[in-house]
């Protein structure tokens, strides 16, 4: 086994590292930060299954400690997030909300490692919310949460939250269909439509950059509406093929 069989698992432990000190960081009552270590690991767990492919890994418990490390970052993190939001007069409610979300990711993840061990993995499309963009939507609606706090005293988002949580659960577990984007980015297209890619990339990546409290979160919920209509699913796909 050479060195480089083990980047995408080193790669992977960037996830679990950021998953961990997420948690440190909510232990100290900084939800904001600890909502950017689960953005910080989204970028790592999509980079370790790119980079294990382009290398031709072939470490037997790679996928495995991939799923681990998910459960964490993206399955335990953002209930935890979740339950230091004081909204709720009762405790109970809230912390209902947070273990269903756990208890939905780890299923997710549990059915898509049964899907692995017996080669049915779906390429075209994601069956259910994927965990790692539930736990995204979550910490990025901390963030909004926050910035509208700090800036002009809203507190919409944290009474909408468990709510929207709550959703992003049952969605985990439906057999809704989502589109993966990287793989119709990867699609070959002509120079007009390859065009048209980049500038909206760039435009994006320039307004992140600016306005991430804002722009991350208006993403994850674009990508979770867009998934539950069919219709919208169906012209991208054909689109991109």
């Amino acid at each position: 086994m050479k060195l480089k069989d083990y980047l995408p698992s080193i790669v992977t432990a960037g996830n679990l590292a950021c998953g961990f000190g997420a948690i440190v960081l909510i232990i100290n009552k900084e939800p904001a930060f600890a909502a950017w270590c689960v953005i910080a690991a989204m970028v790592f767990d999509g980079l370790d299954g790119q980079l294990a492919r382009l290398l031709k890994s072939n470490v037997a418990w790679g996928s495995h400690f991939d799923s681990f490390a998910d459960m964490i970052t993206f399955g335990l993190v953002p209930a935890l997030l979740l339950g230091i939001l004081d909204v709720f007069n009762t405790r109970v409610a809230i912390w209902f909300v947070c273990f269903f979300y756990t208890l939905s990711a780890v299923i997710r993840l549990a059915k898509f490692e049964a899907e692995i061990s017996s080669g049915n993995v779906r390429s075209k499309y994601f069956t259910g919310l994927p965990t790692t963009l539930a736990g995204g939507t979550v910490a990025s609606l901390i963030l909004l949460d926050s910035y509208l706090k700090t800036t002009l005293n809203i507190q919409t988002v944290s009474t909408c939250l468990p709510s929207v949580t709550f959703v992003l659960s049952i969605l985990m577990l439906s057999k809704v269909q989502y589109i993966k984007i990287v793989d119709v980015v990867k699609k070959k297209h002509g120079p007009a439509t390859l065009l048209t890619i980049i500038g909206i990339f760039l435009t994006l990546l320039v307004l992140v950059i600016l306005y991430p409290s804002i722009m991350l979160p208006l993403g994850f919920c674009v990508y979770v509406i867009i998934g539950n209509h069919g219709i919208f699913r169906n012209k991208i796909i054909q689109a991109s093929g």
